[in-house]
């Protein structure tokens, strides 16, 4: 059987993308993907309700539906929600640190050469600030995973910190090791992200190392089909303790926003 290959990561305008779902159903023969809009998203994607009329709407028109979830701002879906969904992508935009909501969009707009300079280099510089922000980064993504049953982390080592320059300088080498120990120990695929350019080349050489499989394009559908019929079928615990089976979902930087 040939496998083929499947970009997730696509946004419509029902969120910051700018194209319908009725134009990207349009679009699958062509170039197979599916829909993942983030949620929440302002006077779009504001709750459960309207990801329910998202879920029919994209359904009724062919598509394979998931979200963008606010990893550490999202409320949680209800369990019938969630399992209506093929797949949800866990990305961090905003991370909480000491009472504080530190935004990445500067950060990001910087990444993508949106800003010739990051403006608040030297706060994030500090030592305490980027330990602390590492630190609460893997309590968010593990509550992420237990939680939320998030089925891809999104661009997985994006943050402000990213525009400071070597990630290698930035994220150590230890706490890349525990970022991908919940997603080999959980089953949850790696998204390589290009409009970001993330993860870097070490990060990927480290997950392959650990067992964690590393796939060249986009990310093979039946590997997604195969861990969300897992998904429906576990009680309480995550589940895939065992079974090594996590994908790297590749973006491309085309047709979407963060």
């Amino acid at each position: 059987m040939t496998s083929q290959l499947f970009d997730h990561h696509i946004h419509s305008d029902r969120s910051d993308g700018t194209v319908s779902l009725e134009d990207r159903a349009k679009t699958v023969a062509i170039r197979p993907h599916g829909v993942s809009d983030h949620y929440p998203w302002r006077d779009k994607l504001p709750n459960e309700d309207a990801v329910k009329r998202y879920i029919d709407d994209a359904t009724k028109l062919g598509l394979r539906v998931g979200i963008e979830y606010d990893l550490g701002v999202a409320p949680p879906l209800s369990r019938a929600t969630r399992d209506a969904l093929q797949y949800v992508i866990g990305a961090i935009h905003n991370l909480a640190v000491d009472g504080e909501l530190i935004r990445y969009d500067d950060a990001g707009a910087f990444v993508k050469g949106r800003l010739k300079e990051f403006p608040r280099r030297d706060r994030f510089a500090d030592p305490i600030l980027q330990r602390k922000i590492l630190e609460r980064t893997l309590a968010v993504v593990a509550e992420g995973i237990e939680r939320d049953r998030i089925d891809i982390l999104g661009h997985p080592t994006f943050s402000a910190l990213q525009a400071l320059g070597d990630p290698e300088q930035v994220y150590p080498e230890e706490w890349q090791l525990r970022l991908i120990d919940l997603c080999v120990t959980s089953g949850t695929a790696i998204e390589v992200n290009e409009s970001y350019g993330v993860p870097h080349r070490e990060f990927l050489v480290r997950a392959a190392a650990a067992g964690h499989p590393l796939l060249p394009e986009a990310a093979r559908q039946d590997r997604c089909d195969d861990r969300r019929r897992r998904s429906r079928s576990r009680s309480v615990s995550r589940g895939f303790q065992d079974d090594r089976q996590s994908g790297i979902a590749r973006t491309a930087a085309r047709g979407r926003g963060r």
